[in-house]
């Protein structure tokens, strides 16, 4: 069962929010290098504001994180199909 797109952007911005400080980066910081925002750093990790893929893609890079990490700690967290399928990785 697939839950709603809210709670899909706010699995990404949790996801977003712990990989940043995981690197002990500020929102600022971050929105730095990202050129953007400390503001719209913020408005991804509130799962306020949906990413474009092109964005996620630069954001996992600088985390230093890949999509595998996404994937499994997103979308199986998002979709219970996908979570059976990270029982058997």
């Amino acid at each position: 069962m697939i839950k709603n797109r809210i709670l899909l952007r706010q699995e990404i911005g949790d996801f977003l929010r712990s990989a940043r400080r995981s690197k002990s980066l500020t929102g600022i910081q971050l929105g730095k290098m990202l050129h953007v925002s400390q503001q719209q750093i913020s408005r991804y990790e509130r799962g306020e504001t949906s990413i474009n893929i092109e964005t996620l893609d630069v954001l996992l890079k600088v985390l230093d994180m890949d999509w595998a990490d996404f994937f499994f700690k997103v979308m199986a967290n998002y979709s219970t199909e996908i979570a059976e399928i990270k029982l058997y990785r």
